[in-house]
C-alpha cells in the first residue's frame, strides 16, 4: 500500500502545479492589461487636459497634470520595475510636484510627453526620450 501512494502523491503533487502555474500566469497577464489601461488613460487624460484648456485659453490645472505622471509613474513602476524610464519618470513629477511655477514654461513638452505616451504604450521607445529631454530641461534649462 505504501508504494502505492507515494507514486499517486507525486502525480497529484505535479497536477496541482501544473494548474497554480496556469493561474499564476492568467493573473499576471491580467494585472498588465491593467497597468497597460491605467498608462494609457493618464496619458490619453494628461493629453487632452493639456489640449482642452489651451483651445479655451484657459490656464491650465498643472495639478490635475502632475497627477498624471504621479499615475503613469506608478504604472511604470509596477510593470517594469525601476530602471532609467522610470528613474526620469519620477525626477520630473518630483520637480514638476515641488515646483509648479515651472509647469507654464515646459507645457509643450509636457504636452508631447503625453502624446507620445498615448500612441507608444509602456514599452514604446520614444517617450522615454520624450520624458528624458524634459528631465533635462527641468534640471538645466534650456
Amino acid at each position: 500500500m505504501k508504494k502505492r501512494v507515494l507514486p499517486i502523491l507525486c502525480v497529484l503533487l505535479l497536477v496541482s502545479t501544473a494548474v497554480f502555474a496556469a493561474l499564476w500566469r492568467q493573473e499576471a497577464a491580467r494585472n498588465e492589461d491593467t497597468l497597460r489601461r491605467m498608462w494609457l488613460s493618464a496619458a490619453s487624460s494628461g493629453e487632452s487636459i493639456v489640449t482642452e484648456y489651451r483651445q479655451a485659453g484657459l490656464e491650465i490645472p498643472y495639478c490635475q497634470v502632475i497627477s498624471e505622471l504621479l499615475v503613469m509613474e506608478r504604472a511604470l513602476l509596477l510593470a517594469e520595475g525601476t530602471g532609467p524610464d522610470y528613474t526620469d519618470l519620477n525626477a520630473v513629477y518630483g520637480i514638476l510636484s515641488l515646483y509648479p511655477e515651472r509647469c507654464p514654461d515646459v507645457t509643450e513638452e509636457l504636452l508631447l510627453v503625453f502624446q507620445t505616451a498615448s500612441q507608444e504604450e509602456l514599452d514604446g521607445s520614444n517617450w522615454p526620450l520624450r520624458v528624458n529631454e524634459l528631465r533635462n530641461i527641468l534640471e538645466y534649462g534650456r
